[in-house]
């Protein structure tokens, strides 16, 4: 069942794949506390906890069992979050909306540079 989910409208981060989101959340998941992620089609597997760089990055420590997976519409990228939490977590999806918008800044950054 899934626990958050998003989407990116494709004609404001033009040029971008779904590669690039994949990448992007998998690193933010390993960041925020997750043990391990690995992509796998158009799915970021992610369980276990690691000790996060910070102490408040934790959004993704506790979560067992943690997929993020990622379909591609003819107009956007829809981004569904399902795990096992042994709890609930609050405010997640505040947290996972913001994450949304700050990963399109970073893709909008990017294009503009000329990275993508």
């Amino acid at each position: 069942m899934p626990i958050a989910s998003t989407c990116f409208i494709k004609a404001q981060i033009p040029g971008t794949t779904i590669t690039h989101l994949l990448k992007l959340y998998e690193r933010e998941i390993l960041i925020q506390g997750a043990g391990q992620a690995i992509i796998r089609e158009h799915i970021v597997h992610f369980s276990g906890s690691a000790s996060p760089v910070n102490r408040h990055a934790r959004k993704f420590a506790d979560y067992t069992d943690g997929r993020l997976i990622i379909q591609e519409t003819a107009t956007t990228f829809e981004v569904c979050l399902e795990a096992e939490y042994p709890g609930w977590k609050f405010l997640f999806d505040v947290y996972f909306t913001k994450l949304r918008d700050d990963l399109e800044r970073e893709l909008q950054s990017a294009l503009a540079n000329k990275e993508i």
